[in-house]
């Protein structure tokens, strides 16, 4: 070794690190994974709920990572504490920002606006990670002015790793469910659900017949409650044509490919607390992109937009929704779910479907 590290980078807002890794913060630790590509933090509970989140090299100032081997594509995958981590990106403090404003898209989500704007951030303060070598210490560098922090984080050897898709795998290739649309709608339907305690969300969904979309809070002490995306609105002259969509007006994507047996229709149950831990992805990004595969495995993959509030203004952000992501100015956030299997519920509706899911995706992966 000649004394450099295996690995460098350096981002110019700690902050943005900061509230990306605190959307997958319900578990101590994480795994990391680091590639010439980027990084990959992973935190999963009880093998049924994982929350992954990568940060692309384009999101730092400079990046360099010197692989061990030249058949080799990433470092050894290491864990660390996501909470000593997330303690130490913040020691300067980090403003919050807050709004009550209703939403101009929908929905009274607090949330609404670029959690990485300016008044979020209070900008400034830059941090440098550094990985010695293998085994060696996580070093995190953080500058704000002539104030200097380091921290050695220990890194921890992983047994087995989790591989590129985790602990919880989604079968891509296998999916029977796809829906892409606004964070805010879904933020929105598990708050609301959420006001009458339940233990289960229910995901129903439908090409063929209504509902199309509903997601229902069951085993709650004061009832049930759905709440049901609709393919047509209040204003809509024509309702008879809006259904024959068969796409609730609040998705730009929505595809279902039933498996055999299911009647065209699909109903997944999941713990609902699980559900609650993507609540600060949810609230923090712009589009969700919900996906389900033939095992009934969930995924909720968050595009969260890094803008620097140059693309504040409300019209230019829904332009920039339907414009192809720059790896440099968003970031992803997935969580991956485990159905609940103790019951198996379907009803039959119509006949089999036979549409093909594109492959029009929100990848993780660079």
């Amino acid at each position: 070794m000649d004394g450099t590290p295996i690995f460098t980078a350096v981002s110019t807002s700690a902050r943005q690190l900061y509230l990306l890794l605190r959307c997958i913060a319900f578990s101590q630790r994480a795994e990391v994974q680091i590639d010439p590509h980027g990084i990959q933090f992973s935190v999963e509970e009880a093998r049924v709920v994982q929350g992954l989140t990568f940060l692309d090299k384009a999101l730092f100032s400079s990046y360099s990572c010197k692989l061990p081997t030249t058949d080799s594509d990433a470092l050894p995958t290491f864990s660390i504490s996501i909470t000593a981590l997330l303690e130490t990106l913040q020691i300067f403090g980090t403003a919050e920002a807050s709004s009550s404003v209703r939403n101009p898209y929908g929905g009274f989500s607090s949330s609404y606006g670029n959690a990485f704007s300016t008044p979020a951030l209070a900008l400034g303060g830059t941090c440098r990670i550094t990985y010695q070598e293998v085994g060696a210490p996580l070093t995190i560098t953080i500058q704000e002015g002539s104030v200097t922090t380091v921290c050695d984080m220990n890194t921890y050897e992983v047994q087995g790793s989790q591989g590129d898709d985790g602990g919880v795998p989604l079968d891509r290739s296998k999916l029977c469910m796809k829906a892409i649309m606004r964070s805010t709608w879904l933020s929105d339907a598990i708050a609301e659900l959420s006001g009458m305690n339940p233990t289960v969300l229910v995901v129903n969904v439908s090409k063929r017949s209504a509902p199309y979309f509903s997601l229902e809070g069951d085993g709650g002490p004061f009832g049930n409650s759905t709440v049901d995306f609709t393919s047509e609105s209040k204003n809509d002259s024509t309702p008879s044509e809006a259904r024959v969509k068969r796409q609730p007006i609040v998705t730009e994507t929505f595809v279902v490919n039933a498996p055999a047996g299911s009647h065209g229709r699909i109903r997944q149950r999941y713990k609902f607390d699980m559900i609650k831990r993507a609540s600060r992805a949810m609230a923090s990004a712009t589009k969700v992109s919900i996906r389900q595969d033939e095992q009934g495995v969930l995924s909720l993959q968050f595009m969260v937009d890094l803008g620097d509030g140059g693309s504040g203004s409300r019209g230019d952000e829904s332009a920039a929704l339907n414009a192809p992501p720059n790896p440099a100015n968003v970031a992803y956030v997935e969580f991956r779910f485990v159905p609940l299997l103790d019951e198996e519920e379907t009803e039959s509706e119509g006949q089999t479907e036979d549409e093909e899911i594109e492959e029009q995706d929100l990848d993780l992966s660079p």
